[in-house]
């Protein structure tokens, strides 16, 4: 196939013919994303080299475990991965907290993003919550999930409101710690549940 032939050719398509090695359909994908994903890793570095490094890496990888990749959607796989390799590189580099204006540069596509927060967050609070021990677990699916006040659930388990509280408080902390302060923001929501 030709140069112009592979450009009609959606990403599924091109992944076909880059995983049995052709380097044009490679190309092709290249071309694709490249421009939208050096804007958006740039804005999140607030540095263009940076940003180069991140996408080389990136493309690097795909061209070079292509056979092994398995790939659903190529445009979700390339922004996820800009996101989580700017994320590292700011690890790296010692940036300790994201301020406000980076957290909005983080954004991926509306419809990507929503999924991803809504899954990462069912999925990453089911499993810290499930670590709780029994009747703190309870008392917080009681208090966040289920809406019932404190002093409802110190009369359903007869404890004192003081006892939920302390319940709630070592819930919260143990969520707070699991997530080592990567998710500040998933703590909020539970917090303002």
């Amino acid at each position: 196939m030709n140069l112009k032939d592979l450009q009609d050719l959606n990403d599924a398509q091109l992944l076909l013919f880059m995983k049995k090695g052709n380097e044009l359909a490679f190309s092709v994908l290249y071309t694709r994303y490249w421009k939208r994903l050096y804007v958006y890793t740039s804005n999140i570095l607030n540095d263009n080299v940076l940003a180069e490094d991140v996408l080389h890496e990136i493309f690097t990888k795909i061209w070079t475990k292509k056979e092994e990749l398995e790939i659903n959607s190529l445009e979700n796989y390339l922004f996820i991965s800009a996101r989580n390799k700017s994320i590292s590189l700011f690890r790296k580099v010692k940036f300790s907290e994201l301020d406000d204006s980076i957290i909005e540069s983080l954004a991926l596509a509306p419809e990507v993003d929503h999924n991803l927060e809504t899954l990462d967050l069912s999925n990453t609070l089911e499993r810290i919550t499930n670590s709780l021990p029994k009747r703190c677990k309870e008392i917080f699916y009681m208090s966040r999930y289920d809406d019932y006040t404190n002093e409802e659930i110190a009369n359903h388990f007869n404890i004192s409101q003081r006892t939920v509280e302390n319940q709630l408080y070592l819930a919260l902390k143990h969520i707070k710690g699991a997530l080592k302060g990567g998710l500040t923001l998933i703590l909020i929501y539970i917090i303002l549940r």
